[in-house]
Order: C-alpha cells, then sequence, then structure tokens
C-alpha cells in the first residue's frame, strides 16, 4: 500500500514539488535566452541571464530546505536517503542550465545559422523531458499508476536529444572553422545534452523512491 504521509511530511513534499518545477523553470529560461542570443536585434540577454541565475539560488535554497527537514526525523531512512538523493539530482539539472548559460555570457560562441535551430531543438528536449519529470514527481504523491508513463517520456526525449546532439557534433566537425572554435562549439553541445542527460539520472532515482513508497 501506499505511505501516508504525516502533515510536516507534506510540507517538505510541497517543496521537493517546488524544486522540481524549477527545471522546467530553468531549461524554459535557457532555451528563451538562446533565441535572443540568436536574433540579432534582441536586446534582452541579460535578463535571461539574471533570470536562470535566480532561479538556480532559488532551487539551492529549497534544496537546502528540504535537506535540513528531512534529517530531522522525517520519513523512513530509506526514503529519506533517496529524497537527498533526489533533491541533489534535481539541483544537478539546474545548474547544468546555470552552467550553460555562462558559456553563453562569458564567452559568447558563434554558432554558425544553420546550427542554431538544431541547438533551439536540443533545448525543446531538455524542456519537455524536464515537464515530464515534474509530471512524474506530482504523480508520485498522487496516482503512482502514471508515474512510469512520464519516466518513459524523459528517456524518450533524452534519446531524441541524444540524435540531435551527433547531428550537430558531427556538422561542427565537418565545417571549415578553426579548431578552436570546433572546441568551443562541442563544448557547448555537449553541455545542453548533459541538462537532458541529468534529467534522465533524476528520473532514475525517481523510480527507486516510487519502489519506496508502492511497496
Amino acid at each position: 500500500m501506499p505511505f501516508s504521509f504525516a502533515r510536516k511530511e507534506k510540507e517538505v513534499i510541497e517543496r521537493l514539488l517546488d524544486l522540481s518545477r524549477k527545471t522546467v523553470e530553468a531549461s524554459t529560461t535557457l532555451k528563451e535566452f538562446f533565441v535572443c542570443y540568436f536574433e540579432d536585434r534582441c536586446d534582452g540577454t541579460q535578463n535571461y541571464f539574471s533570470s536562470i541565475k535566480r532561479i538556480e539560488h532559488e532551487a539551492d535554497e529549497l534544496r537546502r530546505g528540504i535537506i535540513s527537514e528531512i534529517y530531522k526525523g522525517l520519513f523512513l531512512p530509506d526514503m529519506r536517503e533517496v529524497i537527498h538523493s533526489l533533491t541533489e539530482g534535481v539541483d544537478k539539472i539546474v545548474n547544468k542550465c546555470e552552467s550553460v548559460s555562462k558559456i553563453v555570457d562569458y564567452q559568447h560562441p558563434d554558432v554558425p545559422d544553420e546550427l542554431k535551430e538544431k541547438v533551439i531543438k536540443q533545448l525543446e528536449c531538455a524542456v519537455k523531458a524536464a515537464e515530464s519529470f515534474v509530471k512524474a514527481v506530482e504523480k508520485l504523491f498522487d496516482n503512482l499508476d502514471e508515474v512510469q508513463h512520464y519516466v518513459i517520456e524523459v528517456e524518450r526525449f533524452e534519446h531524441d536529444e541524444d540524435v540531435v546532439e551527433e547531428e550537430l557534433l558531427r556538422a561542427i566537425f565537418g565545417k571549415d572553422i578553426p579548431l578552436a572554435e570546433k572546441m568551443q562549439l562541442k563544448e557547448l553541445v555537449i553541455n545542453i545534452g548533459d541538462i537532458v542527460d541529468r534529467t534522465e539520472d533524476a528520473s532514475d532515482i525517481l523510480e527507486v523512491l516510487l519502489l519506496k513508497i508502492a511497496y
């Protein structure tokens, strides 16, 4: 039978839901940041960059609060460890979004026009994976039977991103540009891909928590 939760535990669960939603907020803002960056006339890149830093800070605060509460004796010990791991996993997704935004803000990489659409597709995969992950977290405490559906969706978006990432890397190293530029673009593409990889990692931890709650 599923667990029933005490009032204090329900409060932590709400914070965990809020933390998971930061992955959608961060990845969506990052995609908008790139759209603006790729548009020569857009002058709002610094606003997006500042927003991503704010989201990362808010996620950090939520993470610390959750960890502090669960080690005051909330939840069973085996669940406590998995919740801790899940919060760390979610935080890594948001942190990676911030890292990618820093690559753009600090390095100002010159992304060839013919590659921009695929980079945006990468980011769309990140947003969709985050949205499915959040739904999985919500269903974990609402309808256990639906969790696996959204976990599988995360895996599908991760696979879709892998395909786009490979196409981008092949295109980058097939271009007649200096090696330094190729390596810079490679770093950017791989780091965007890491956002989706980390979302899948968090989804894997969520599956473990599902087992703890369901049985």
